[in-house]
């Protein structure tokens, strides 16, 4: 089949790359909200009650840029769920509606879970015990929505961890297999 100058190779109907792209952004703070769901299932917990700390604000790593920012609708999915959601950026100063606090340990005293949102430099050094402790919590979750952090590691420091496409990796580190 030859193609006309100026029309494009990509079969009719369907969505483009670029609208299918836009879909799957649009889709991942409800893929985070499904994930923390499960995560806290796991950890013995519901939704309702738990307080979850999310780590940037930002859309874009190392940046104070919060237009249309994915971690909007995710903290809204929480707060309808009946979560208290704290909210650390140490980039973006302010965001209508939203308290956005520059100390890390503040947003995670008394944590039930870490959702990781923006790629910020300095969450490749987020230590797990150090969290752990200041969490408070005895199975912590966290949520990485950024591959930020080393699985195994959280994992055998007693989080239960989820990650965007790193499917389950809890059992073969947990001795309980739950």
């Amino acid at each position: 089949m030859k193609i006309s100058e100026g029309t494009l190779d990509y079969p009719s109907g369907l969505d483009s790359i670029f609208v299918l792209a836009r879909k799957v952004n649009d889709f991942m703070p409800v893929h985070m909200y499904n994930l923390t769901e499960a995560a806290l299932l796991r950890a013995g917990k519901k939704l309702s009650g738990s307080k979850v700390a999310i780590l940037g604000w930002a859309f874009i790593s190392n940046s104070d840029d919060a237009r249309n920012p994915p971690s909007e609708p995710y903290r809204d999915l929480l707060v309808d769920a009946g979560c208290t959601v704290d909210v650390h950026d140490p980039y973006v100063s302010d965001y209508p509606g939203v308290d956005i606090s520059h100390e890390l340990s503040d947003v995670m005293m008394g944590a039930d879970v870490i959702a990781i949102l923006t790629g910020h430099d300095e969450y490749f050094s987020l230590d797990a015990g150090v969290l752990k402790g200041l969490m408070g919590q005895e199975r912590p979750v966290i949520v990485d929505g950024r591959n930020m952090v080393n699985a195994d590691g959280f994992i055998g420091a007693g989080f239960v961890y989820k990650g965007i496409g790193r499917g389950d990796k809890n059992n073969h580190l947990m001795n309980d297999h739950s």
